[in-house]
């Protein structure tokens, strides 16, 4: 097989993320088929984001990347990267124990240039109905663009590094859009094919829905503004298709805010009688654009 020959490097921009970046490199060692490199790139953290990357020392290279946003942080990741297909996964992001073969299955197939797959999120209550809404919604878009995506999910996604080299010096450093919406867009562009996988399923946080209502939608209509930014080489529907899906994804805000907390005072019952009150204080994501 083609893809067995394919070194596999993964790498995870991290700031301020002590309590989850463990587990996320726990996950990655625990594959079924080892990465060739693991990279982790600690954009300015103020905790121990650091010290708990250390202890994996003999397995994982630490960077640092002062600029503080996460497209510089995966940029100083993925330039620095040897493999021959590039992992890009968050920190909190949780691999199943066959991504990485899947990986390789998925890249057996010259034509395609990236892969990227849909959420479960682990920490929220009926964690099935949410991931499969999730899911609907990254097929629909998928499904919509008729496979020829012109977005990635910046959380479970995997790119050739001969493509990512291509589309480099042409991506945006912009503070108000996504990261990984604006790679999508230039690998649409560029004529390259990026496929959704239902299948190639990763764990994720859904510590998101803490930000305020506000903070919230702003997060959201950064998907817009990235699309209509690259109005010239966006694929025609693509505003409107992110206008759709913030829209509806607004109208679950309170729903998915009170199963999250739901989940981290210790079920329903507890959030009922008032009770685990201390896990509405706790900060959502930070704007991965944002500095500071």
């Amino acid at each position: 097989m083609e893809s067995a020959r394919l070194r596999v490097s993964i790498v995870i921009p991290a700031y301020n993320e002590e309590d989850v970046i463990g587990p996320c490199l726990d996950g990655i060692l625990g594959q079924t088929i080892a990465a060739d490199e693991i990279i982790v790139v600690d954009n300015g953290s103020t905790d121990a984001t650091a010290e708990r990357v250390r202890e994996y020392r003999e397995r994982v290279i630490l960077l640092r990347e002062q600029r503080r946003g996460v497209h510089y942080a995966r940029n100083t990741g993925m330039d620095a990267a040897t493999g021959d297909l590039i992992g890009r996964i968050d920190a909190d992001t949780l691999l199943p124990r066959r991504w990485i073969e899947q990986v390789h299955d998925l890249f057996a197939d010259p034509a395609v240039g990236a892969v990227t797959g849909p959420a479960r999120y682990y920490d929220i209550l009926l964690p099935g109905l949410v991931s499969r809404l999730d899911l609907l919604l990254r097929a629909w878009w998928a499904r919509a663009a008729r496979q020829r995506l012109d977005w990635v999910y910046g959380a479970n996604m995997a790119i050739r590094a001969s493509v990512w080299r291509a589309v480099r010096d042409a991506l945006c450093a912009d503070r108000g859009v996504h990261e990984d919406v604006d790679l999508g867009i230039h690998l649409f562009h560029a004529g390259f094919r990026v496929i959704f996988v239902p299948g190639l399923a990763a764990g994720t946080s859904s510590r998101r829905i803490r930000d305020r209502f506000g903070e919230f939608s702003a997060y959201l209509r950064m998907t817009e503004r990235c699309y209509a930014r690259h109005a010239a080489i966006a694929s025609d529907h693509a505003r409107r298709r992110a206008w759709l899906t913030n829209r509806l994804i607004l109208m679950c805000y309170f729903p998915l805010r009170f199963l999250h907390y739901a989940y981290r005072s210790g079920g329903l019952r507890t959030v009922l009688r008032g009770q685990g009150t201390s896990a509405l204080s706790a900060a959502g994501r930070k704007n991965p654009m944002s500095g500071g």
